[in-house]
């Protein structure tokens, strides 16, 4: 489930006869005695499933496939899904250079997440203690841990563009392309999008980019320096790439 956001049990709070089968039987089954054949390791499941071809496989449906198995039983493509809420708050100091991969020590204060950059599951997480970030991006349930709820809502945008931490992991990313790659925006444009979603731009994208940043901003102080409005169109440039749709789904 954490895998593929589909399980192989569909009920996974129920596990008894009053729950659904599994689908496909035969896999579960395999997956178990390969299970308990390698001394019940998590860490040898996890990566055998990631390094699968099935696993492996593009997201793009096919519609012979989707004709005979429309709700992707038997995995024929791996289904887009949202990356988890600590992996999105993680990204942000990730792709500045940022992030904090010091391991253990003792749990930090949940009021601290956009200003500390420790992973997000060294922070506190309970009823109420928990970071807003995450809360908006379906964070774990504190009462139950079967699985996690998918939402879509505008909220979730609204946190990405206005959050403090966005707004600097957005400027530091700017500033490290600007040093890379320099300020021209034909070469700034496909580098932001590279960095930040790990793919190069459409064409229509990569236009329109490149058409703001050329074009003087009406935001800010009348005073500002010409330097500083393209410093923060820059900005703009990849903070608008932390909201694209590639930047929160696995596919």
């Amino acid at each position: 489930m954490r895998h593929f956001g589909q399980a192989l049990v569909p009920s996974v709070f129920d596990f008894g006869k009053n729950g659904r089968r599994p689908m496909p039987p035969a896999l579960l089954d395999w997956l178990a005695a390969e299970f308990v054949e390698h001394k019940w390791s998590m860490k040898h499941l996890h990566k055998l499933i990631v390094t699968s071809r099935t696993y492996r496989q593009g997201s793009t449906p096919d519609a012979k496939n989707v004709t005979a198995d429309r709700d992707n039983v038997y995995f024929w493509r791996v289904p887009p899904h949202r990356l988890e809420a600590e992996a999105v708050r993680d990204q942000l100091p990730f792709v500045a250079g940022k992030l904090d991969l010091a391991t253990s020590g003792p749990d930090l204060d949940h009021d601290s997440g956009l200003t500390v950059y420790r992973r997000s599951l060294y922070f506190r997480h309970a009823h109420e203690k928990q970071m807003e970030l995450l809360k908006l991006f379906d964070a774990a349930g504190v009462s139950e841990c079967y699985q996690r709820r998918e939402s879509i809502v505008p909220q979730q945008a609204l946190a990405l563009v206005n959050s403090p931490l966005s707004a600097e992991m957005a400027r530091l990313v700017a500033r490290r392309i600007e040093t890379e790659a320099g300020t021209d925006p034909g070469k700034f444009v496909p580098a932001a999008f590279e960095r930040v979603i790990g793919q190069a731009p459409t064409a229509t994208e990569r236009s329109e980019c490149i058409a703001f940043m050329d074009t003087p901003g009406t935001r800010g102080s009348e005073k500002e320096a010409p330097k500083d409005a393209a410093e923060r169109r820059r900005t703009g440039v990849v903070l608008a790439r932390f909201n694209h749709h590639e930047f929160v789904t696995v596919r």
